[in-house]
């Protein structure tokens, strides 16, 4: 199975076809604190929020909620730039092995999950297979809010972009 393969199969799934596995997630990243100074001040365990099994193929998993940036400055022509935005990691997993990481970001103090554009300039163009993986981790680990509105609010189009 090759990436294309891979993340096509995932990004046309529907929800029913994940297992949702809470914390902890056996994921885990280790993040130095620094000092104002630069020095390391401690070392901190971090995880992703939750962890998901592909029931048809148990070799299939992903893995969200590693925040990539805390604190994400959308262009101000964005409608969401005024809200706080952050952007975390979405693991695809074969086989226990990391083969993708998809950077998503959480907009409107964490109300909608977009994908990372190439280019924030309009119109932004989002590779129809990347919308789709991002739609189906909103379905799964966002909140309850309507992910096609909020594409289209933020200024998004579906493309025939080739991805990844």
């Amino acid at each position: 199975m090759n990436l294309g393969d891979l993340l096509g199969l995932v990004a046309g799934s529907s929800v029913e076809d994940w297992t949702i596995l809470f914390r902890p997630t056996f994921r885990h990243r280790i993040v130095a604190t620094t000092k104002p100074d630069g020095s390391v001040e401690r070392l901190q365990s971090d995880e992703h929020l939750v962890a998901f099994s592909y029931r048809p193929n148990l070799a299939i998993t992903m893995a969200y909620g590693l925040v990539e940036q805390g604190a994400y400055e959308l262009p101000s022509s964005n409608p969401f730039a005024g809200e706080n935005a952050r952007t975390r990691y979405l693991d695809v997993f074969l086989e226990g092995r990391l083969a993708h990481r998809e950077t998503v970001v959480a907009v409107d103090r964490h109300r909608c999950l977009l994908p990372m554009p190439r280019d924030w300039n309009p119109p932004i163009a989002i590779p129809v297979m990347q919308y789709s993986l991002v739609r189906l981790i909103h379905d799964l680990a966002g909140p309850p809010t309507d992910y096609d509105e909020y594409f289209t609010n933020a200024g998004m189009k579906r493309s025939d972009t080739p991805w990844p």
